[in-house]
């Protein structure tokens, strides 16, 4: 069975919050993948070399701090250019501050930035199909409401889910607003041979959970 690579250097409190939150989804993943978790950078560099390696998914935001992680940070783009596929999802987007998150995808080679965080509905993007295929984009919620850190400086081509151009912030706390139509929640993208991927949601939707499965 192909292996999917939790990489989890988060502190103690993303460590349970992950495990409070995402049981369910990793029960479900174990359906189809062999699950296993990477909490060292050590341990991540010793599972980039196994044959059966589906993906990496980078789920808190621990790769984006300390130095001692930026020669990680480089591995994890080399093995994608070599044709693998590291997804930034799950808390990632929650527990990285915007200059570490900047500075992280800067050491991959891409100009993603940290962008808007907010609700408002969003819809899957023309492009889906030629991303992810005909069968996998008709198994995905063709809209919903999800709350997320957004990406800047994305292609067209790379954004997975998109606002509408009528599409106002959703909040029971502030005033509605209009939405930035060139910031997406999630992207993915070529990245050398491989893919880069990113889901920004902060409340595990079902949706985004179905929007992971699809791109593994």
């Amino acid at each position: 069975m192909a292996q999917i690579v939790l990489l989890r250097l988060g502190d103690g409190m993303q460590t349970s919050i992950f495990d409070d939150l995402y049981q369910p989804f990793c029960d479900e993943m174990s359906r189809s993948y062999t699950i296993v978790s990477a909490r060292s950078a050590a341990d991540a560099k010793s599972l980039l070399s196994l044959s059966t390696l589906r993906a990496i998914l980078v789920v808190d935001g621990g790769l984006t701090v300390g130095k001692e992680h930026i020669a990680l940070q480089k591995q994890l783009s080399s093995y994608a250019q070599a044709g693998g596929t590291v997804i930034f999802c799950c808390l990632f987007s929650s527990f990285s501050k915007p200059s570490n998150f900047n500075g992280m995808f800067q050491s991959f080679g891409l100009p993603w930035e940290f962008g808007a965080y907010h609700r408002t509905t969003f819809y899957l993007s023309q492009n889906i199909k030629s991303l992810l295929g005909h069968q996998r984009a008709i198994e995905l919620e063709r809209e919903y409401s999800m709350k997320a850190v957004h990406l800047k400086h994305t292609p067209v081509d790379a954004r997975l889910y998109v606002p509408l151009e009528q599409s106002p912030t959703e909040s029971s706390v502030f005033p509605q607003s209009a939405v930035d139509q060139e910031e997406t929640p999630a992207a993915f993208s070529r990245h050398g041979s491989g893919w880069i991927g990113y889901v920004g949601d902060v409340n595990n939707e079902q949706g985004s959970r179905a929007l992971i499965m699809a791109l593994l």
